[in-house]
């Protein structure tokens, strides 16, 4: 100690009368700014011991969120893993009903294509019969060909005057009101029939050729003329070009309207019955009187008509018959997978128009909480996970 205080008065020059004011000014200095120091470092000190107790505190209360938070990411986690497996689970029933349904249309398409099999089937016979009735009409109409065609040396004239002939005797055995010949009249064709009060004109041809569209229209300018209802070409041996298209009819027996006319087309008339001629001729009358009679027809084409409308009235009994039970068992079918898709998932009374199930509306595990609490089952709404939803859907 007395060293240290030779040293400072030494070093200072405390006892020195002349420098003992700077020494204590000095000295007064340094003792106020380590006073100042000093209580600076103290309220330092005190500053930092309320930060780190308010640090404390509020770490305690980051740390109570932390953890509640953690807690209710680990429940929605778990609720997300389970909505996962469930959803995973309908998922997969859903591709099983899409594989059925998919099974059974194929399974119904076959059996569509197997019945339009048999209807085709049934009408390539019907095409047969009709094809041989057609067969034993040219061997009834042999002798009027023969007698048609035995001459080919004849004059178109004299060729056309038996066609006439023949055409007149077919037309006086039909029920017309009245048969006219009318070759002799300019622009009034061959013949003129009468039936129920109306007239038509009738132009037979015996060309060796198709009958040209000119003529067609030639007929209907002669059917204006004698103010007639309609009119008819009748090719005995060739077709007829149709003038509105300037082709040749396929049908022998085709119906057109040239300038506002009716005008009925019948082509190779010489391979057909008379009946047959007559009743064809009928249509003309049918054209403009929709509440016409049936055409007159032979009975032979009546039995064998009654027949086959008998015959396609029966398979269609048994084809309605038949398509009725496959669809009262794919009814049954789609109304079992609708049953069987309610059960499956609950809650959904029907699919929507894309085939996917509507979504369920869904309680947050926080809403379970504040609900069980506002009913008063405190301890339940401290549950986790699955047990919390299940007590949730019991009590609520």
């Amino acid at each position: 100690m007395d060293e240290t205080l030779q040293k400072w008065t030494s070093e200072f020059n405390i006892y020195n009368n002349e420098s003992e004011p700077i020494l204590f000014l000095l000295l007064k200095d340094y003792n106020d700014s380590f006073n100042k120091h000093k209580s600076n470092h103290i309220l330092d000190e005190q500053n930092r011991i309320i930060i780190d107790d308010r640090v404390a505190k509020k770490s305690i209360i980051i740390q109570e969120r932390l953890d509640e938070k953690s807690d209710e990411l680990s429940e929605m986690t778990e609720e997300l893993s389970e909505m996962t497996e469930e959803l995973n689970e309908k998922n997969t029933t859903c591709n099983n009903l899409y594989s059925e349904l998919d099974s059974l249309k194929q399974k119904g398409q076959y059996e569509i294509d197997k019945a339009v099999t048999q209807s085709v089937s049934v009408n390539t016979e019907f095409i047969k019969h009709l094809k041989l009735e057609n067969d034993s009409l040219k061997s009834e109409r042999k002798e009027i060909l023969c007698d048609f065609i035995k001459d080919n040396n004849k004059s178109s004239y004299e060729a056309g005057v038996i066609g006439e002939s023949e055409m007149l005797k077919i037309l006086q055995c039909g029920s017309w009101d009245e048969v006219s010949e009318t070759n002799k009249i300019d622009h009034s064709g061959d013949f003129i029939i009468k039936y129920k009060n109306k007239k038509y004109i009738l132009d037979v041809k015996n060309y060796t050729d198709n009958v040209p569209g000119k003529e067609v229209r030639k007929l209907a300018k002669d059917i204006e003329t004698n103010s007639c209802d309609g009119g008819a070409i009748i090719s005995l041996n060739s077709g007829i070009l149709n003038p509105n298209t300037n082709s040749l009819t396929q049908d022998k027996l085709h119906q057109i309207t040239v300038s506002g006319k009716s005008i009925l087309l019948l082509s190779n008339a010489s391979l057909l019955n008379q009946d047959f001629i007559n009743s064809s001729l009928k249509l003309l009358y049918c054209e403009s009187s929709p509440d016409c009679n049936n055409s007159v027809i032979t009975d032979k084409c009546k039995r064998e008509i009654v027949k086959s409308i008998q015959k396609m009235e029966k398979e269609i009994q048994s084809e309605t018959k038949s398509f009725q039970n496959k669809i009262t068992r794919k009814q049954n079918d789609l109304d079992n997978l609708k049953d069987t898709l309610k059960e499956i998932i609950g809650g959904f009374d029907e699919l929507s128009e894309d085939d996917s199930p509507k979504p369920q509306n869904k309680t947050s595990v926080p809403e379970m909480r504040k609900k069980l609490s506002e009913n008063g089952f405190t301890e339940e709404a401290k549950l986790k996970g699955q047990e919390l939803k299940n007590k949730y859907k019991e009590l609520l």
